[in-house]
């Protein structure tokens, strides 16, 4: 393919990211070392916004519940969702059926789903959940004890992602060649021995892509915490996307902080990313 015609086909959609993506960026990185009210013009205060937020508890908690919310639900999920995947893997029947049933609580929209998983938890709405757990004598608030409410955000985010990491690791299992098993199998190699030695680094480049997707879905997390914990400050779910929405249009209108929020998340994500990028860097170029 000629230059000319790569940049004619190439062209539109450059432009479109370079309007959606780059542009806001660059915008996002000047203003957060600026003071920007809503509606005025930025004007330059160095690293004042940097300082604010490295001696600000609220920002402290933000940034911990997050990055441990984010290592230990995609360890869960990938966990979860593999050993769904094997399961499945061995079904001969029904299969389709299963798996169209999990990928229901996938498509559906994160409001709506984060909304019906919380009446499930809300005795205003029934509560089935509290209903059995009252049998066996056991109350739970989860919507105003941090611990509670903690696990309730944590179990949507499993509920509503973790078909995904099942679909892909499925996909992966059914391709696999069985030569090399069934050897193994012959040769006295038990479950586990297949899944370490063999499966497992075969599937490497499929985990790393999810555990990539798995990462960036969980820093991002907001919808659910504001439809299952409105009172995410008070209650100790508050996240750093929550934190930038209350910072730039709810509580105080300032732009510049929440600017300097958004770039520190950036970092964040690529230190959790960085290792899996390298490794799938590795293996692309192996091949």
């Amino acid at each position: 393919m000629r230059l000319r015609q790569f940049a004619l086909f190439s062209g539109p959609a450059i432009v479109l990211m370079a309007g959606l993506l780059i542009v806001p960026l660059v915008m996002t990185v000047v203003w957060s070392f600026q003071n920007v009210p809503i509606g005025q013009p930025g004007t330059f205060n160095g690293l004042d916004n940097y300082r604010e937020l490295f001696s600000s508890p609220r920002f402290g908690d933000a940034a911990l519940f997050t990055v441990v919310f984010t290592l230990v639900l995609t360890t869960v999920k990938v966990i979860v969702g593999y050993g769904i995947a094997l399961l499945l893997n061995r079904v001969r029947r029904g299969r389709m059926v299963i798996l169209a049933l999990l990928m229901a609580t996938y498509v559906v929209p994160t409001v709506v789903g984060a909304m019906n998983f919380s009446w499930l938890f809300n005795d205003i709405f029934g509560g089935v959940v509290n209903q059995i757990l009252g049998v066996f004598g056991v109350s739970v608030n989860w919507l105003t004890e941090t611990g509670p409410a903690r696990l309730l955000v944590g179990l949507h985010a499993l509920w509503h992602e973790t078909p995904f990491v099942i679909l892909v690791l499925l996909a992966g299992l059914q391709t696999l060649p069985q030569e090399p098993l069934e050897a193994a199998q012959i040769d006295g190699a038990n479950w586990w021995q297949k899944q370490r030695y063999m499966i497992i680094p075969l599937l490497r480049p499929l985990f790393s892509f999810v555990i990539l997707i798995t990462i960036m879905d969980s820093l991002k997390i907001f919808d659910s915490i504001q439809i299952i914990t409105p009172a995410s400050t008070s209650i100790g779910t508050e996240s750093l996307m929550t934190f930038v929405y209350q910072v730039a249009l709810s509580e105080s209108y300032r732009l510049g902080v929440a600017s300097a929020v958004n770039v520190l998340t950036i970092l964040i994500t690529i230190v959790l990313l960085v290792p899996f990028l390298r490794q799938t860097w590795k293996e692309s170029r192996a091949a």
